[in-house]
């Protein structure tokens, strides 16, 4: 039973080192969009872009939606942060 749950944690440990890479290379193209943002004048921030996509990914999974919510507001947060710093 303990190598069961070994193996389950593992893997559980495998995808939280996959979602911290896929948060990079996030992170690394908000970075690109507050450059092409700065280039064209556009304010960074675009609350009705950032709920549309929370709509879309909400629908498309059977998580609660409040939980999304969270994780993708302090994503959000994050990418307006970088894309700030860029403008300033």
């Amino acid at each position: 039973m303990k190598t069961k749950l070994k193996i389950h944690r593992n893997r559980i440990e495998a995808l939280s080192y996959d979602i911290v890479a896929l948060l990079e290379r996030r992170t690394r193209l908000a970075h690109k969009v507050g450059e092409i943002k700065k280039e064209l004048r556009m304010p960074i921030n675009d609350p009705a872009r950032e709920q549309e996509l929370l709509d879309r990914l909400i629908s498309s999974t059977t998580l609660p939606p409040e939980l999304v919510k969270a994780i993708f507001n302090i994503i959000f947060a994050h990418s307006r942060g970088i894309q700030v710093d860029q403008a300033s």
